[in-house]
């Protein structure tokens, strides 16, 4: 015949099991849900310890992407080359900043465009850019590991086309568009201070973080309740 005692011992060996379950559970839906960097796609580049701000990693993109879109440029010549953009955009003068950067180091003589350009510099080239699109987000955030600090996904796009014409004639001479997406990983708790406030493509909001919010503390109350209730159990 099962004594009172050896009941208490089955079932207390029942439901700490239980619990156990229950809490293991729970962990390995925490892990599937925070997926831990290593899972991520491989085109990501690495975590650093010192990011680089929103500007620099903005203007970091369109060096890139200069650099593969105008491979291609002619050769520079002793005429004078005049940059104009097509259309108004807030990052116009980052982009304008880089191009001269660029095509300086292509031997170019470079000037910027005014109403008194072309009447001026008649012996001249224009190279017109526009930007179709330049945008900086943050599209998700992610852990570096299980239970480690909330990682954000930072991550830039272009869509830039660019137009060579004559300055004489207003024939085009080449003509080209470049796209490219480039990606990294910020601490959560740094990204206010690698934002730009005084321009908002610098300053994206961060994504929605809902469901953390409220798996965490349920997980945590569970574990902790748990491990209360085998303790005075057991005394």
């Amino acid at each position: 015949m099962t004594t009172p005692k050896a009941k208490r011992v089955f079932f207390f060996r029942i439901e700490k099991s239980l619990i156990l379950k229950i809490i293991g559970a729970l962990f390995l839906a925490q892990a599937a849900w925070f997926s831990p960097l290593e899972s991520l796609a491989d085109d990501i580049e690495f975590l650093r310890e010192n990011p680089s701000s929103n500007e620099e990693f903005l203007r970091k993109s369109v060096s890139s992407l200069l650099a593969d879109t105008l491979d291609d440029f002619p050769e520079a010549d002793s005429e004078l080359l005049i940059l104009q953009a097509e259309e108004a955009h807030p990052a116009n003068w980052l982009l304008e900043e880089e191009l001269v950067s660029y095509l300086l180091s292509l031997n170019y003589q470079v000037v910027l465009h005014s109403k008194e350009s072309k009447s001026v510099l008649p012996e001249s080239k224009s190279l017109f850019y526009r930007i179709i699109e330049m945008s900086l987000d943050y599209p998700e955030i992610k852990r570096k590991s299980f239970l480690g600090g909330r990682m954000v996904t930072r991550r830039s796009w272009l869509n830039l086309s660019f137009r060579l014409e004559d300055g004489a004639t207003g024939h085009v001479l080449w003509t080209k568009r470049g796209q490219q997406e480039r990606s990294d990983f910020i601490k959560k708790s740094m990204v206010k201070s690698l934002n730009n406030q005084s321009y908002p493509f610098l300053s994206p909001p961060l994504p929605g973080d809902s469901h953390s919010r409220f798996l965490e503390p349920a997980l945590v109350a569970v574990v902790v309740g748990g491990l209360i209730y085998l303790f005075f159990a057991n005394r």
